[in-house]
């Protein structure tokens, strides 16, 4: 006897009996995702981190060569004396933010979620489901981390090198200032270079363009604020923010004579350029949530 049309053969099909995470756990997926992909070509992340550790040795360097040394800021044989030694490490986190922190971000910072877009990823990640929220923190957590590994983790080992080169214990307890300092310079440029480069790259649809806006605003609005604060008020040099880190770095390590800013910069406060600083990052990472949860309610990434 034939088998009735429409029969339904079982092919071997097998319920999923598998872990079964909680939907809190999905970003970091996302956060994981973000970490390998940077990995993966050596012009993205790797380029950033060997510029990180080639700046790492030439600060250890001078430290260690140079640490009876002193340097005159400020007024010649009778100004002020700064030992090299202490000021390595404040001027040393400036370089980690220009070059290997802006190197990430124009690699592969400013084109994350640009990329997404571009691509129509979001259709794919929505489906799945996941949730705006999952993909804001788990790219922000991704990417915080790497940048963390180029602007806290070094200086932090600077530190702690610091700390080596003293003669005795006494004089050890009396520099550990130094890390927990070094650890909240480092937290505020990771927040800094995290969320507005990303910021940046939600708001354009190509990669290119995002590059682009993201080093123009690095760059050009950077170079204008400076100009603009020399003719009107100092705090608006903290809207710059190699600026603004430059300042709240010599501050807290007080090495104020290595500010460089001129007679009117000069009077930046730390305070502002703090608060500065945190509005920004808090703007970007609310325009980034905007961005996302209008593209999650349009059911579309960009090209779909």
């Amino acid at each position: 006897m034939s088998a009735p049309t429409g029969t339904i053969y079982d092919l071997g099909y097998k319920r999923y009996v598998g872990t079964r995470r909680s939907t809190a756990t999905r970003w970091r997926v996302i956060m994981r995702n973000q970490i390998a992909t940077a990995w993966k070509k050596w012009w993205r992340y790797k380029l950033a981190l060997f510029l990180a550790i080639v700046t790492t040795f030439i600060a250890g360097a001078i430290m260690y060569f140079m640490s009876s040394r002193e340097m005159r800021m400020i007024g010649g044989a009778n100004g002020i004396a700064i030992k090299i030694v202490d000021g390595a490490l404040p001027a040393s986190i400036e370089w980690y933010c220009r070059f290997p922190a802006f190197i990430l971000s124009l690699t592969l910072g400013s084109m994350i979620i640009a990329s997404d877009t571009q691509t129509g990823a979001f259709t794919f990640y929505y489906v799945r489901p996941v949730r705006a929220r999952d993909y804001v923190l788990g790219k922000l957590a991704g990417y915080g981390f790497l940048v963390a590994t180029l602007v806290m983790v070094p200086p932090l080992v600077l530190a702690g090198f610091r700390l080596g080169l003293c003669d005795n214990v006494d004089q050890v307890v009396s520099y550990l200032w130094i890390l927990p300092k070094t650890l909240a310079v480092g937290a505020l440029a990771t927040l800094a270079y995290t969320a507005i480069p990303l910021a940046i790259s939600s708001l354009m649809g190509k990669r290119t363009y995002a590059v682009a806006l993201w080093a123009a605003y690095y760059v050009l609005f950077g170079t204008i604020a400076v100009g603009m604060a020399q003719a009107s008020s100092p705090a608006v040099a903290a809207l710059d923010l190699q600026t603004a880190l430059r300042a709240v770095t010599f501050d807290l390590f007080d090495v104020h004579a290595m500010r460089g800013f001129g007679k009117e910069l000069s009077r930046l406060s730390s305070t502002t350029a703090i608060i500065m600083l945190l509005a920004q990052v808090a703007a970007a990472i609310g325009l980034i949530w905007y961005q996302v949860s209008r593209d999650e309610k349009s059911g579309v990434g960009g090209t779909s």
